[in-house]
């Protein structure tokens, strides 16, 4: 059985939260039809079949069909049996830490990896060149970018393994500007909200 179409005013808000969400899941550089059809799906809190979802959004069958594809191939939908009904049923995901950590784990620690391999292969490569004072600065410089990425691959763990990032581990910024300002002979200016 079908839910009941949501008045006016609230297919108005649904709508509007929807474009939001979708606003931020393309800046994430995803497709906004997936944000916004979770969204409705999220919104709604109960199971919607793909047609009520094409209505909603205004989304033709197969734009609606290859969204959903997508999204629980992330994980942020399911397909569920609704007892009574031979359509296919979708519901969102509702825990927020198992999407974004899905999604960091996937996608962030994927690319960090590639650029740590590849600035790996770069430091192999100029090794064979850090004789001359060039290639020592190469060399150095090229150090310091796979310690950068050492380091995005460490908090992407933490992140992942700890539900949150702890930055203290990394340096405390009070004790760097103070440093700064040590190198700099300038006074460190603490300020106060």
């Amino acid at each position: 059985m079908a839910p009941p179409p949501p008045s006016d005013e609230s297919r108005a808000a649904e709508l509007l939260a929807a474009d939001a969400v979708g606003d931020v899941v393309e800046h994430w550089g995803f497709r906004k039809a997936l944000g916004r059809l979770w969204t409705i799906l999220y919104v709604a809190g109960e199971p919607l079949s793909a047609a009520v979802l094409g209505e909603r959004l205004q989304m033709s069958a197969g734009a609606v069909s290859m969204s959903l594809t997508e999204l629980q191939r992330w994980a942020v939908v399911r397909r569920v049996w609704v007892p009574g009904e031979r359509r296919e049923f979708y519901e969102a995901e509702v825990d927020f830490w198992k999407m974004i950590s899905k999604v960091v784990s996937e996608r962030e620690r994927f690319l960090v990896r590639s650029v740590k391999d590849r600035l790996e292969q770069a430091m192999a490569a100029i090794q064979l060149d850090s004789k001359s004072v060039d290639g020592k600065g190469r060399l150095d410089r090229i150090k310091k970018l796979l310690a950068l990425a050492t380091l995005a691959e460490s908090m992407i763990d933490g992140f992942i393994a700890s539900h949150t990032i702890d930055f203290s581990r990394f340096f405390n910024l009070l004790d760097f500007k103070r440093g700064v300002s040590k190198l700099t002979g300038t006074k460190a200016v603490s300020r106060r909200n």
